[in-house]
């Protein structure tokens, strides 16, 4: 297992250039192994691009190419881009000889090993159907040709669920789903440090910042060949009863998806250097919601399952220590109010962390914050009275 070391290599150095991305970051990893595709979903600006980007390059060579294939490629999709600026443009010579309506593919999305598509569900329906089996079947229909298309994983991004049921298929080829914000407060003078530091680098190369290559696609494909010697015994009633539950709280998943999250589970193995699967493995299934709304849900029936391994237990919610932290400055800072913007932001503040509280998967802590909480709204509301 020694390609697994230098994807270990790859999720040390994000992980020190970007702050409270680690789940994120891990769970590239394991898509790239499982060859699944993953899709975030959050506000604009919060590093997701420039994330993928970095992965895909110390995964590849992206200044050279393998053959026809292109180590990387992403786009914002809008409900203008045309096919032509995804698939490629149609190849006049080859209509006009009678061969068909054909298009060349070289650099564009069927020649790309790693994909990042951004607002991929407001791309228009000749482009969603291609990426249908693109994404699935890996084939890319060119004219009357069929193409196998050498995409490792995808990475697609958008600001919000989709609620049109014709996105439904395509919203279902992205296996696992996770919940992008702003980095937390808490984390600000991290985000300072590192994101200075990242931009006086780009200075310094004039622009041209130059990410080291760490391994290589082919690589991981290798390490993609290990899934299958798994051991899965051990975990199959745990899998079956965390499935069981998963279902019985409403939260829709397929049998397909629950056949292609085995692999998930199994990458997990192979990523912390396992050929025998455990249940901290399951820390995956906390990201196959199809709601955000979901979340708390699956945290709390995925949670026990993990206890022994701390190892591979990273939260989709905040530390009760976070949050926590989060009040005592807000009980701090409500001395120091004065004016009614003043009151507004702080208002904003404390109703956003309560939000945050009533979802919680610790009921006991969140009963003590909501409190806690309740308590210095009125606090607050009666400073603003007087």
């Amino acid at each position: 297992m020694n390609n697994v070391a230098d994807l270990e290599d790859v999720g040390h150095l994000l992980k020190n250039d970007f702050v409270a991305k680690d789940e994120f970051i891990e769970m590239m990893i394991i898509c790239a192994i499982a060859k699944e595709h993953l899709l975030i979903v959050g506000p604009p600006g919060t590093g997701k691009s420039e994330l993928v980007k970095r992965f895909a390059h110390h995964c590849s060579n992206t200044k050279e190419t393998t053959g026809e294939n292109v180590p990387y490629f992403e786009y914002l999709l809008t409900r203008f881009t045309e096919p032509n600026e995804i698939f490629g443009p149609v190849d006049i010579k080859t209509f006009q000889k009678g061969g068909g309506h054909q298009r060349i593919t070289d650099g564009m999305l069927p020649r790309a090993e790693i994909a990042f598509l951004d607002e991929i569900f407001k791309a228009n329906s000749a482009i969603l159907n291609a990426l249908l089996t693109l994404l699935n079947e890996r084939i890319f229909y060119n004219g009357g040709k069929v193409e196998h298309v050498p995409l490792l994983c995808s990475i697609a991004a958008t600001n919000e669920i989709p609620d049109d049921s014709s996105l439904g298929a395509l919203y279902d080829r992205f296996l696992v789903r996770m919940w992008s914000e702003n980095v937390d407060e808490s984390h600000f003078d991290d985000l300072y440090q590192c994101g200075w530091k990242l931009e006086i680098d780009k200075i310094r190369k004039d622009s041209q910042f130059e990410i080291k290559n760490i391994t290589t696609t082919d690589k991981i494909r290798s390490i993609h060949q290990e899934i299958q010697q798994v051991d899965m015994n051990k975990i199959a009633a745990d899998y079956r009863e965390v499935i069981r539950r998963i279902r019985s709280e409403g939260i829709a998943l397929s049998d397909r998806r629950v056949i292609k999250l085995m692999k998930m589970v199994a990458a997990s193995a192979i990523r912390h250097k396992r050929l025998q699967a455990n249940t901290g493995d399951f820390w995956i299934l906390k990201h196959i919601w199809n709601d955000p709304e979901q979340i708390p849900h699956l945290q709390s029936i995925v949670d026990p399952y993990l206890e022994d391994f701390d190892n591979v237990h990273w939260s989709a919610e905040r530390p009760v220590e976070s949050i926590e932290a989060d009040i005592s400055m807000l009980t701090t800072q409500q001395q120091t109010l004065k004016s009614d913007a003043d009151f507004i932001d702080f208002l904003q503040k404390a109703e956003k962390i309560r939000r945050e509280v009533l979802k919680h998967s610790n009921k006991e802590a969140a009963k003590t914050m909501s409190s806690s909480l309740k308590k210095l709204l009125n606090d607050t509301m009666a400073l603003m009275q007087n």
